[in-house]
């Protein structure tokens, strides 16, 4: 979990990498200059490791870099070492996952499309839950209920002062799987239908009719950041991709623009979500045992 590169860390290793080569300096001259590894050094421009504040001092000096500029770098390393919540968590969480939530939390936007599932962010305790548990048939209670709990430390960026802009766009079968049964499925509904209500939520379904469009079968994540490129996130059932190439991020970008484009509207939106709520409560109706 120490590995987990932070949007801090990847700022500081493109900064120190560029500031390197600007002073037309290899890695191997470096080193002969300052007391660290030639892997350490690589690994740091990388992402890979932390830095200590005082080495890259000694960098800076250096590579020239003027003190009021220093500063800056100086204090985005200490930020970079910073203790994070999800440290609490590693016995629970992928590096995959950690590295996500990460990024998650330093995030100014997010703009996701999600197939099957309500977005983790958006989602209530029992909805998770119910998913939890058909992930993990073979956890304990424990472990499920720390995983409920991450999932509860995340949403906890939409309660900021400042919260992230999230724009979520669901495809309608994740409105129509029952998942841990109609009640609860309607409660996750008439939870979205609240959590759209906030300024800076905005929620779409992108319903059946439309038919064939841009995202098909693809559930994706966009980050965007105030300091930083934004990354793509895709997860599957055995690890995650994170893109950050310039044509990954145009394509992505595109297609979300896309997708929003193609759904109903937020406020179309809400009257489908509660339309299918009620369906959810009948259909819940129908099912219970008289």
């Amino acid at each position: 979990m120490a590995g987990i590169p932070t949007v801090q860390r990847r700022r500081l290793a493109a900064e120190l990498r560029a500031l390197r080569e600007a002073a037309d300096l290899t890695i191997d001259q470096v080193i002969q200059h300052v007391k660290i590894g030639k892997s350490t050094l690589s690994r740091v421009e990388n992402a890979q490791v932390s830095v200590t504040t005082r080495n890259v001092t000694k960098l800076l000096r250096l590579y020239g870099v003027p003190d009021k500029d220093a500063a800056a770098l100086i204090q985005l390393a200490r930020d970079a070492k910073q203790y994070s919540w999800w440290n609490d968590y590693s016995g629970v969480m992928s590096d995959d996952m950690a590295g996500y939530v990460a990024f998650e939390d330093e995030a100014t936007q997010l703009r996701t499309y999600d197939v099957q599932l309500i977005n983790g962010l958006l989602q209530t305790t029992e909805y998770t839950q119910a998913l939890l548990e058909a992930e993990f048939p073979e956890g304990s209670p424990e472990k499920i209920e720390e995983r409920i709990e991450i999932r509860r430390a995340r949403q906890r960026i939409l309660d900021r002062p400042k919260p992230p802009r999230l724009w979520s766009v669901l495809d309608e079968g994740a409105l129509h799987r029952p998942v841990g049964g109609p009640e609860v499925t309607a409660a996750q509904l008439e939870h979205l239908i609240t959590m759209a209500q906030r300024p800076s939520i905005t929620i779409q379904v992108l319903p059946f009719r439309q038919g064939a469009h841009m995202g098909m079968g693809v559930s994706f994540t966009m980050l965007d950041f105030s300091n930083h490129p934004t990354v793509v996130y895709q997860e599957n059932l055995s690890g995650a991709l994170y893109l950050d190439k310039d044509y990954h991020v145009e394509t992505h970008g595109l297609a979300f623009d896309h997708l929003r484009a193609t759904a109903l509207s937020p406020a179309d939106t809400l009257a489908f979500l509660r339309m299918r709520a009620e369906a959810m409560l009948a259909q819940g109706a129908r099912e219970s045992p008289e």
